[in-house]
């Protein structure tokens, strides 16, 4: 009898920890979740706001041209955008085009890109072509 009862209460004992044991796995799991959910939520957040600033940024930079500072006359620029900012056929606007000029804007300490250095890179060792496509 003595064995029987013991065994019963090994028996709820183990029941008792088995419950609290998928009690705890549940609730880490769900702390878990809920964790990744927020993180995603930020990313989110984080990736909608560098969005909205890339793209005000693309849209600021096309009156640069306007700008009192820029060397360039405003009429002889062509805004590209990527991977350079503008190109400027300087002296278009007054009928004599005389030289091509590939313009990046800058601000604060950022730096050129590595494809637009070696695209800097190409125009000083004069690696640049004329091409026309014909339909």
């Amino acid at each position: 009898m003595f064995w029987i009862i013991l065994s019963f209460l090994l028996l709820i004992f183990l029941a008792y920890f088995v419950i609290k044991n998928l009690e705890w796995k549940f609730k880490f799991e769900q702390k878990v979740k809920e964790a990744i959910e927020k993180r995603e939520e930020e990313i989110k957040e984080e990736a909608i706001k560098r969005s909205a600033r890339v793209l005000a940024g693309k849209t600021l930079e096309k009156f640069i041209p306007f700008l009192k500072n820029f060397p360039h006359n405003p009429q002889d620029a062509r805004w590209l955008g990527d991977p350079i900012d503008f190109v400027i056929f300087d002296g278009l606007s007054s009928g004599e085009p005389s030289k091509i000029i590939f313009c990046e804007v800058k601000s604060g300490e950022s730096k050129l890109t590595k494809q637009q250095e070696k695209i800097r890179e190409l125009v000083k060792k004069k690696r640049v072509e004329w091409s026309e496509f014909r339909l």
